[in-house]
């Protein structure tokens, strides 16, 4: 009996330790599949990361496995590296066609994550903001072959290599605004024959290296606009023989020089609003035969001459508001108001110096003849009256109430009779001098001529209404009177 309880004893010892190690056995495993359940995100769907520990959150519109055809991607805090094993997890959702990639902290994501973009062989949208990438190596894209869309806006850039993009065949829009780059090389761009769009503004933009848009031949708009460039030369432009938008507004030009956009055979419209300049040679704009659209609002200009825009046999809209200009002639804008389709165009001169003078007769005659964008545009014209003369000129009330309101939200003008293309916004108002009246006003028989001008005329002996008056002939040309064209041949050599 006792040997019986003795073996018992033994048995149940035996048990107690076999309990022990199973029990051991399941704790364990038990912490490996916590371990494995926290790890698993990393490395499986990319649209499917449950934990909020990892660094990068990503949104999707399914998060089936192969199913998500967008992706909106958070990143929260740095320590990410280019090798790090979550960027293998975007091969979960290889058919992703929209990829965003938004950066809340900074130095969160200091690099282009190619480990990512090179698992997903649909791409056509991509948008990296508010990351700190300093700097985009060589062929950073190169994998991204069915890239169309790139947006690498707010990145704090300040460094483009040769070749950082480079090779994507079917990439048609390119931003790069609100960066820091402060210089474009030669070869940045190369084997993009299908970009359309390449948009700079607001970077730190003064050095643009001859031919650095060379294999750029199909871009059609250039936003460069919001820079410190101060120079532009015809080298700059070259390849840009389709380009039909060019924006330099914003910038530090003073000068334009013979010839400077003679490699845009193809431009329609050239902003250079807001910079500083003063001067433009008379053959600025050779070349520009295609060109719809010139503004120069918001510069230093004092004189404007016939000859700057005389080759420019297109141009429908001439936009010279906010200058120093003190009077213009007729003979100046003649190709713009005597273009074959005149309903599109359009002159803006208001919050110019203008001296109210008989000079500016052809205004009214103008006006009179004319209606919409360009009628409207005429009664914005201000003058300066000369304070010996100010009591003597009868105001009137505006001929035309309605140009008081001012109904036009945008430029236009028509490719032909079905094609319509709506330009750039209306440019801003600014408050002229206090003694400033707008020119519609005055009666045209209370303007004053210039001393030298009534010189001329006692030596001609015309009526000075006629002057005044026979501003245009009665045909459908508008041609001016030979009298009126003498005078103001004269006044050119005199201001001259």
């Amino acid at each position: 009996m006792e040997r019986v309880i003795k073996l018992l004893l033994i048995i149940a010892s035996l048990m107690t330790v076999e309990l022990s190690l199973t029990e051991s056995k399941v704790n364990d495993l038990k912490k490996k599949s916590k371990v494995m359940s926290y790890h698993q995100p990393l490395y499986g769907n990319i649209c499917e990361v449950e934990d909020r520990r990892p660094k990068v959150h990503c949104y999707c519109d399914s998060r089936a496995p192969r199913s998500a055809a967008w992706a909106d991607c958070w990143v929260f805090s740095p320590g990410l590296s280019e090798d790090d094993p979550l960027w293998s997890s975007f091969s979960s959702q290889p058919l992703i066609q929209h990829l965003i990639f938004n950066v809340r902290s900074d130095d969160a994501l200091t690099f282009v994550p190619a480990k990512a973009l090179v698992r997903l062989d649909t791409l056509k949208h991509l948008t990296i903001q508010f990351a700190t990438l300093k700097t985009i190596p060589p062929f950073a894209f190169t994998n991204s072959s069915s890239l169309k869309q790139m947006n690498l806006k707010s990145n704090r850039i300040t460094n483009l290599e040769m070749n950082s993009f480079s090779r994507l065949m079917m990439l048609s829009n390119l931003s790069l605004e609100d960066n820091q780059i402060s210089e474009l090389k030669r070869g940045v761009f190369f084997e993009l024959p299908n970009l359309h769009l390449l948009y700079l503004t607001n970077n730190n933009l003064s050095l643009i290296h001859e031919g650095c848009f060379k294999h750029l031949n199909n871009l059609v708009e250039l936003k460069l606009d919001s820079n410190y460039i101060s120079v532009v030369t015809r080298e700059m432009f070259e390849g840009l023989e389709n380009l039909a938008r060019l924006d330099l507004k914003n910038n530090k030009l003073t000068m334009i020089g013979n010839l400077a956009f003679s490699e845009l055979w193809g431009l329609k419209e050239l902003a250079l609003d807001n910079n500083a300049i003063e001067y433009i040679s008379e053959r600025s704009f050779g070349g520009l035969t295609q060109l719809k659209k010139l503004t120069l609002s918001g510069n230093k200009l004092t004189a404007f001459y016939e000859d700057i825009i005389e080759d420019i046999r297109s141009l429908l809209i001439l936009d010279l508001s906010d200058n120093l200009l003190e009077t213009m002639s007729y003979e100046t804008v003649r190709s713009v108001v005597e273009s074959d389709q005149l309903p599109s165009t359009a002159i803006y001169l208001d919050g110019n110096p203008f001296t109210c003078d008989c000079r500016l007769s052809w205004v009214y005659a103008l006006r009179n003849k004319t209606s919409g964008a360009l009628r409207q545009a005429l009664d914005r014209i201000t003058c300066v009256l000369d304070p010996t003369l100010g009591n003597q000129i009868n105001q009137q009330s505006d001929p035309d109430p309605q140009t008081e309101h001012k109904i036009f939200d945008s430029y236009e003008y028509y490719e032909d009779k079905d094609d319509r293309e709506v330009l750039y916004d209306e440019p801003k108002k600014v408050i002229t001098e206090s003694n400033a009246e707008k020119l519609m006003n005055i009666p045209l028989e209370a303007l004053p001529c210039p001393k030298e001008l009534q010189s001329l005329e006692e030596s001609n002996h015309p009526v000075q209404n006629e002057i005044r008056l026979k501003a245009f002939s009665k045909g459908p040309a508008w041609r001016l009177d030979c009298t009126v064209s003498v005078v103001m041949l004269a006044l050119l050599l005199v201001y001259s």
